[in-house]
């Protein structure tokens, strides 16, 4: 149970700082100049939300996944449910969707990333109980 509020409490507090900080990212990125050779579209998913929105989700949710040492898709629906309802109370509904997919694609390879980079202690060999 105290593992289910901890995972609930790290996205929660992860889709938060997460919706802060892309708020500062998303502006720096779109100061960014476009090359001429490069379609808008691609500009825009690959630099404007990939860089802003995507980069800034995974980061901030795999450090909250480490800090509180939570359960991954605990952590990733409560991420999720707390940046749906940021962005839906905060921006318009024409322009949340990609940032909102952006964060979602961010927070579950972050989630992914932790999940392979958690010890496994499944083969850790155990003194048998009473033997010896």
């Amino acid at each position: 149970m105290r593992l289910m509020v901890k995972s609930i409490a790290a996205g929660s507090l992860s889709g938060v700082f997460t919706y802060l900080a892309s708020t500062q990212a998303l502006g720096y990125t779109n100061a960014f100049v476009m090359p001429g050779w490069m379609p808008l579209a691609l500009w825009q998913a690959l630099v404007v939300l990939g860089v802003g929105a995507a980069l800034v989700a995974l980061i901030v949710q795999l450090l909250a996944l480490v800090a509180f040492s939570a359960r991954g898709p605990v952590a990733l629906a409560s991420f999720l449910a707390v940046a749906l309802v940021a962005l839906a109370l905060t921006v318009p509904a024409a322009v949340w969707p990609p940032t909102f997919i952006a964060w979602a694609l961010g927070a579950a390879l972050a989630t992914l990333v932790f999940r392979r980079l958690r010890p496994n202690h499944s083969f850790k060999p155990t003194p048998l109980r009473g033997a010896a």
